[in-house]
């Protein structure tokens, strides 16, 4: 059959699979008639109009040349990679282009196979060392923009290949852990992630975003599973916020199989993230932070990060085991005490709603009530009084009724609930032992609406008029709303350092240093936890000391200031409590002084 016959016959076979490369075009710049017709033929756009326009020149031969330019156009497609090609003209080895069946195979799967493929760590690497990719294939594969184009150049390029290059393409699969795309094209080996699986990590992929933490463990769990690869890994860690390596861990966990997500669940597990495996499984006990705690972290934030004393928290957030060794190290890597605070409220948002619960008992337990009632509200205890023998009254019945209303929203405590809610306050819970109610405010400005509303008798009518009726035949009297004086006074103790007074304590560093002396006197006056006294008394210098004291008093409620005004005066530092009280006036000195400094300042 003479060459035209060939490539007429065979045109549609040719056009499925000969590259038009870098280096066959360059190869056939030197054939005779063809070298004219190659900057034209690479002008054209696509790949089949490039073969098109080739094979068109190659028909436009001169009968006299058409022996001499084929015999260089298939020694040009045999230098450059593509003897399969080349046997449709001549045979001379076994090499034949991609059958039928593969071919139609791999465009039946494409779609399916642009989802898993992961073409880097390895993949092309091993098809370029056994000669089934070229150099300038694999260039191809890595300038494509998305992962999913990668794949979907891989599979484009395979296509052109031998037909023996699908199995060698099989084993390349196998030797980079990617048996579940072997099972797409096959059947066999594991298979790849599920629909339901893939969906769910992606309608839940915002969620994983805000409480998974792949720094915690997670990701090595995976590594040790062999779920996820070190090249892998190597991308997750190089994200610059948790966010981002959520989202790329998420990413590469759906081009994965489908047992995957399963020992993503188990790591989660395994690594105290329950609240994060409940997201995706919605079984345990476990549940994320509330969105309203996390509005409250975020508002509060610039609150919380300057009145809290960051030495004081991490040990106990460990043994309740709310922050893990990898979150010891990540707070303890920050320099400042700010950015130590920083970072143990960027870890507490993603914990759960009982880490965050240990939380504030922290908190407490480590003298930081002034910040849970910043992020909680203060609480503030009271009795109902009815004024008559609880003999005649059922107690439990006028509790029971008291707390069904509230929780139930009925009628008869709407107007409490008006009232209460426009000055920041709610009823928190109602309480045995007498008829306790816990009213939470929402921050000290709504204790002293409580405690007007307490003083006004407000209270009183408003509890009277809501639960009185219901017991008219037993004679209740009106009730009584019964605070104790020591509870506003004890969350008054709590309210925040002013800005004015931290300004004050910090601005006087540098005349303090040289004037307020810090020792067991001072310190024994001072409300002060043995972990911060430690740190103050564990300064270098006495200076640092200074400064120690200053930068810790400042995080402590607003009552500490004018504690440490009373202490210093009562341990005779009367120049050091003026300098803070602000009464401070530098003793002007002589013009002798003067000269003297002006001369050395002048070098005189």
């Amino acid at each position: 059959m003479e060459v035209r016959q060939k490539i007429k016959h065979n045109h549609s076979i040719i056009l499925r699979c000969l590259d038009p490369s870098k280096k066959l075009m360059g190869r056939l710049w030197s054939v005779t008639f063809l070298g004219d017709r190659i900057p034209s033929i690479k002008k054209e756009t696509t790949i089949d109009d490039k073969i098109d326009a080739l094979l068109q020149a190659l028909l436009e031969v001169p009968d006299d040349l058409q022996e001499s330019v084929m015999n260089d156009f298939i020694a040009a497609l045999r230098s450059s990679g593509q003897d399969h090609v080349a046997n449709i003209f001549h045979q001379e080895s076994g090499k034949v282009p991609m059958s039928d069946k593969h071919h139609q195979l791999l465009n039946e799967v494409m779609h399916e196979i642009c989802q898993f493929l992961e073409p880097r760590d390895g993949l092309i690497d091993w098809l370029l060392s056994n000669e089934v990719f070229t150099r300038n294939d694999s260039e191809t594969v890595h300038s494509a923009p998305l992962l999913n184009d990668m794949a979907r150049k891989t599979i484009e390029i395979l296509q052109r290949k031998s037909d023996d290059s699908f199995d060698r393409f099989i084993s390349a699969l196998h030797e980079t852990e990617q048996s579940h795309v072997v099972h797409i094209l096959t059947g066999t080996g594991r298979s790849p992630m599920s629909k339901e699986h893939r969906k769910l990590l992606q309608s839940k992929k915002k969620q994983l975003e805000m409480f998974c933490d792949p720094v915690n463990g997670v990701v090595s769990e995976l590594i040790e599973s062999d779920t996820i690869t070190h090249h892998e890994e190597e991308r997750i860690f190089c994200k610059t916020n948790l966010n981002e390596m959520v989202r790329e861990l998420v990413e590469i966990l759906m081009r994965k199989s489908d047992d995957a997500f399963h020992t993503f669940v188990i790591a989660l597990n395994k690594t105290g993230q329950n609240h994060v495996s409940y997201i995706l499984s919605g079984e345990g006990e476990s549940r994320p932070l509330g969105e309203e705690r996390i509005a409250k972290l975020k508002e509060k934030r610039s609150e919380v990060v300057r009145s809290i004393y960051a030495k004081c928290l991490v040990s106990t957030l460990m043994s309740k085991g709310v922050f893990s060794s990898y979150d010891q190290h990540r707070v303890e890597s920050q320099i400042s005490n700010a950015e130590k605070v920083e970072m143990i409220v960027d870890l507490i948002t993603r914990k759960s709603q009982s880490d965050y619960d240990n939380f504030i008992a922290t908190l407490r337990e480590c003298d930081h009530e002034h910040v849970v009632e910043v992020l909680v509200g203060p609480e503030v205890v009271a009795k109902i009084q009815t004024g008559i023998s609880m003999d005649d009254v059922d107690e439990d019945k006028l509790r029971d009724n008291i707390q069904q209303a509230f929780n139930n929203n009925e009628t008869d405590v709407k107007v409490i609930q008006q009232v209460l809610s426009s000055n920041g306050i709610s009823v928190a819970d109602i309480q045995k032992g007498s008829i306790i109610v816990k009213f939470r405010c929402r921050d000290h400005a709504a204790l002293a609406s409580l405690e007007k509303l307490y003083t006004s008798k407000r209270l009183d009518e408003l509890f009277t008029d809501a639960f009185c009726s219901q017991f008219a035949e037993k004679g209740l009297e009106p009730l009584t709303v019964q605070i104790a004086d020591e509870e506003f006074e004890r969350h008054k103790e709590h309210k925040l350092m002013t800005e004015e007074h931290r300004e004050t304590l910090l601005s006087s560093e540098k005349l303090l240093v040289e004037k307020l002396t810090v020792n067991d006197e001072l310190l024994d006056k001072l409300s002060l936890c043995p972990r911060r006294r430690q740190t103050i008394e564990r300064a270098g210098t006495p200076q640092q000391q200074v400064k120690t004291l200053l930068d810790i008093v400042s995080r402590q409620p607003d009552s500490a200031f004018t504690q440490l005004l009373h202490s210093l005066t009562a341990t005779g530092q009367h120049e050091a409590a003026i300098i803070i009280s602000g009464g401070y006036k530098p003793a002007k000195k002589s013009s002798s002084e003067c000269n003297k400094i002006h001369m050395e300042d002048t070098g005189k």
